[in-house]
């Protein structure tokens, strides 16, 4: 049942990446342009991240749970800022990826470091399977310019690192988790806010 779950949700996972992706092909066929190749690129490595998240193998301790999930949840990110970082036009998009990629980063080596030390503890946490249901909501939009696709992308994408973050605080044990549940949501909060402030002034150019 458990894989058959995990099936079913890389499956709807495809298809929603897909999906603006075919028709912005439709629309556009035989002339890719490279900010189209390149947000092609970020589905790709948001969908990378994702895919790997739904491969983990929990162990039903909460707090190693959560820093494995959030671990590669903040590699995806990193991975998406970097290709806004080299494709990129807009000066304003870029310096946000860079605090995003920065960020990201110091927290990973902060999780890292946790799991290195942090034995799970025998329980039945049910955090991964609400994770898994949280990485298929919300919705991004597509329109070809890299610097609008990322704000949007990386908009979804946080929120839902709020959304596990939020529900990893209802079960959390660990103080040291804790607090970095509580930095994601003021820190990823702040920047959904500029991110889709960016994507709207962006597409209205």
């Amino acid at each position: 049942m458990k894989n058959s779950f995990f099936a079913a949700a890389g499956l709807s996972l495809t298809l929603l990446l897909a999906h603006p992706t075919m028709a912005q092909q439709g629309q556009h066929a035989g002339h890719k342009t490279a900010s189209q190749t390149g947000g092609n690129a970020l589905m790709k490595a948001m969908q990378s991240g994702m895919n790997k998240m739904m491969s983990m193998k929990m162990t039903g301790d909460p707090d190693h749970d959560f820093a494995m999930m959030l671990k590669m949840h903040h590699q995806s990110a990193v991975d998406m800022a970097e290709l806004e970082l080299k494709q990129g036009q807009n000066a304003q998009v870029k310096a946000l990826a860079s605090k995003i990629k920065s960020s990201n980063q110091k927290q990973i080596g902060e999780l890292t470091q946790f799991m290195g030390s942090h034995k799970p503890q025998p329980a039945s946490s049910m955090l991964g399977k609400e994770a898994m249901q949280i990485m298929h909501s919300g919705s991004h939009s597509m329109n070809g310019n890299i610097d609008h696709d990322f704000a949007s992308m990386m908009a979804q994408h946080h929120q839902q690192g709020i959304d596990v973050a939020k529900a990893f605080l209802k079960e959390g044990k660990t103080e040291k988790m804790k607090t970095m549940a509580r930095q994601v949501i003021q820190q990823q909060s702040k920047e959904v806010s500029e991110l889709k402030k960016l994507e709207n002034q962006v597409a209205s150019r």
